[in-house]
Parts: structure tokens; C-alpha cells; sequence
């Protein structure tokens, strides 16, 4: 088939992100045609493709990216039993649900996830231009495409749980961005009522994070970020508090005792800096939970003092997906949404998918929270 898709080359100073031509293959028997509806960029899109070719991770280009897809089934292959041809899908991670941890029902940590969606695999995609074969299925997906190629365990059906076309725009966040931020307060955290939460970093991740955690009735939820749009949306979806970091002369953890002074209980990290990691964990109440969401810089190192972990109590975790099933949360996530605790549509940026640059943009500055490309 021949069609287009947004093919990342090899980095410079940045990203190297452009829109091509493309011949992509027929579905193989695990495999889906999926015509994409709607993919949300997310920041991992741009970390792994931003690490040069040859990098320990094994990192190759071109490549097609794109890991939260939404669209419509066109073709199936033979061994497929999950969706039908016309079926409304929208896309998540992958897992070869044959490992051990597959089978205890832990899909996130697979031992093919880093392989499978990190790299993906090469082929059989076709650059036009130059007669290159892409590496895809991304997250199993590679859904930055008008047509992808689909690994059968990266799809979930949703025909029937839409009330609308839009919403299948929409809802193409929930198999990443939203599911991660909303998992870890509720799966890895277990956030409640007595709980002092602290959310580092208002993006798409951390607004999920917060909304779940006024779901799960914590009695203070404390937003973080140095963007003053972003913490006052915060207000609007349900922060009792707010700490800017640009502030002059901020210190940490004063900003945090002003608020409870004996800590935070749970404090979820969205930002990967390396510094307000380690000051984050000094400003954890006794017993209470660090969660590492965001991927630091890969040569940063965390340093602990690990008396501070037998003498506090405190925890340090980190999660993957936060540790969601997506046939649990996807349905879940679009109930919250249906009774107004879940309000995505105030997150979510529509662009025409040939608007990838701008939308990166402005993903850069702060303006806009999940960018999501639309081939209409």
C-alpha cells in the first residue's frame, strides 16, 4: 500500500522528523491494518528519536514513530481474533503475552518490552524517496501514519464505548499518556484520602496523575511547574496547591513543608530533572513513596543516602504504563470521562498531521499540553 507517514532520520541538534512517502505491506497472520485516525505525540516520541544511531539502546533510523494511535480496522491477519474488519480501535503498548510476567498479568514489564517498543522492527516498510526500509511497530503501532501496521496485542476495540467520530480523536492519548499518569496514582501509588500528593511536571502525564488522585479523594494534591498557564489549569482540574519552580530564589523543599509540613506522602516525578528528583525525595514524609514516571538524562545518577530509606520508611519505585492493563483503564478513563472527573477535552490540541513541526512547537514552549495529529 502505498501511503504517507511522518519518518524520523537521524538526529542532529534535534530531531529530524519529516513527512514521506511510504509502501507499507500487507498484515502479517498476528498482525492489523489499522487506518489511523488520530496519534498524540508524547515526549518519549522525541527522546528515541533524538539518540544518535549506534547508541546502547540500539537505536536505528529512519524510523516511523507514534505510540498512541487511534483508528479504524481495514485488514486482518489470519491468526487475529481480537478485532473485525471496521472495527474502532485505539492503540497501546505491546507484550508478547507468552513471558513470565505476561502470564501474571503484567504485560508492562514483558521481557520483549524494551525491544518490541523502544525499537520496534525493521521492514517492511519502504522509504519512496531513497528506497530505505523503515523501522516500525513502534509500541507496536508506529501510528504516525495515515496506515499502520498493527502488532494484534497493541490493539484494543472500542466500537460501541464512542458516542461520537470525535471521540476516537480524542481518546487516541488514553493508551499511553493518560493510562501512565493515571496508573501511577491509582495502580503504584494506590493513592487515598489521607494522602499529601505532589505532581512534578503539568503535562498530559501529571494532569492525568492529578485528576486521579481528586478521583481517589487525596485531601491535598500539590502541582508543580514552572509555566504559570499550566498550574492554573492545575487549579481548574482539581490542585489544592501550587508551587512554581521559576520563582526567584525557590527552594524546594521550604515550598513543600509551607504546604504540609511533615512532607508529601506520594510525590510523582514527570520531569526527569535530575535535581528536583533528589529534592523531591528529601521532601517525602516518613513512609512515603517516590514514583519515577519520566526518563532522566542518561548519563544521571541518583544519590541517595541510604540510611534515609531504613530510617524514614520512604520508597522509591518506578513504573511503566503505571502498571495498566489497557482493556481495564481505557474503559475506565472514558467512564470518568463520561461523568466529568476525567476532562481530557481540556488537555487535548487537534492538528492536520502535515502540522507535525508546528505542534512540536509548541509541545516545546509550554502552550500546548497533548498535541494530537489528525489525518482527516
Amino acid at each position: 500500500m502505498h501511503t504517507r507517514a511522518i519518518v524520523a532520520r537521524e538526529p542532529t541538534t534535534h530531531p529530524t522528523w519529516s513527512l514521506e512517502e511510504v509502501d507499507i505491506g500487507s498484515p502479517a497472520d498476528d498482525e492489523v491494518l489499522v487506518k489511523i485516525t488520530a496519534s498524540g505525540i508524547c515526549h518519549t516520541d522525541i527522546l528515541l528519536s533524538s539518540i544518535p544511531s549506534g547508541s546502547p539502546l540500539g537505536i536505528a533510523y529512519p524510523k516511523i514513530l507514534g505510540h498512541e494511535g487511534s483508528g479504524i480496522v481495514q485488514a486482518t491477519g489470519k491468526n487475529v481474533t481480537r478485532v473485525a474488519v471496521g472495527d474502532q480501535v485505539l492503540l497501546s503498548y505491546y507484550s508478547c503475552s507468552s513471558c513470565a510476567q505476561c502470564h501474571a498479568s503484567n504485560p508492562m514489564y514483558c521481557a520483549q518490552f524494551n525491544l518490541e517498543n523502544y525499537l520496534g522492527r525493521k521492514g517492511p516498510g519502504v522509504c519512496k524517496e531513497d528506497g530505505e526500509e523503515t523501522w516500525a511497530r513502534f509500541f507496536g503501532q508506529s501510528s504516525f501514519g495515515e496506515y499502520s501496521l498493527v502488532a494484534e496485542t497493541s490493539v484494543f476495540k472500542v466500537t460501541g464505548l464512542l458516542q461520537s467520530e470525535d471521540e476516537l480523536s480524542l481518546f487516541a492519548p488514553l493508551g499511553c499518556g493518560f493510562q501512565t499518569g493515571m496508573g501511577a496514582v491509582k495502580n503504584v501509588a494506590r493513592a487515598g484520602p489521607g494522602d499529601v500528593v505532589l505532581v512534578m511536571g503539568m503535562g498530559a502525564v501529571g494532569m492525568a496523575a492529578l485528576m486521579t488522585a481528586k478521583i481517589q479523594g487525596c485531601k491535598t494534591i500539590i502541582a508543580l511547574d514552572r509555566f504559570p498557564s499550566r498550574l492554573r489549569l492545575a487549579e481548574d482540574l482539581g490542585a489544592t496547591h501550587t508551587i512554581n519552580t521559576a520563582v526567584p530564589d525557590f527552594e524546594f523543599q521550604k515550598a513543600v513543608r509551607d504546604i504540609s509540613v511533615n512532607g508529601a506522602s506520594i510525590i510523582l516525578d514527570t520531569t526527569g530533572v535530575g535535581k528536583l528528583i533528589e529534592e523531591a525525595f528529601r521532601s517525602l514524609a516518613p513512609l512515603g513513596k517516590l514514583v519515577h514516571i519520566a526518563s532522566p538524562p542518561p548519563n544521571y545518577r541518583f544519590s541517595l543516602d541510604v540510611s534515609a530509606l531504613f530510617t524514614t520508611g520512604k520508597t522509591i519505585t518506578g513504573c511503566i504504563e503505571g502498571n495498566c492493563l489497557p482493556s481495564e483503564a481505557i474503559p475506565q478513563m472514558i467512564q470518568w470521562y463520561r461523568d466529568g472527573l476525567f476532562p481530557i477535552n481540556k488537555l487535548v490540541t487537534y492538528y492536520p498531521a502535515t502540522d507535525f513541526a508546528n505542534a512540536l512547537a509548541q509541545m516545546h514552549d509550554g502552550s500546548v499540553l497533548k498535541p494530537v495529529l489528525r489525518w482527516d
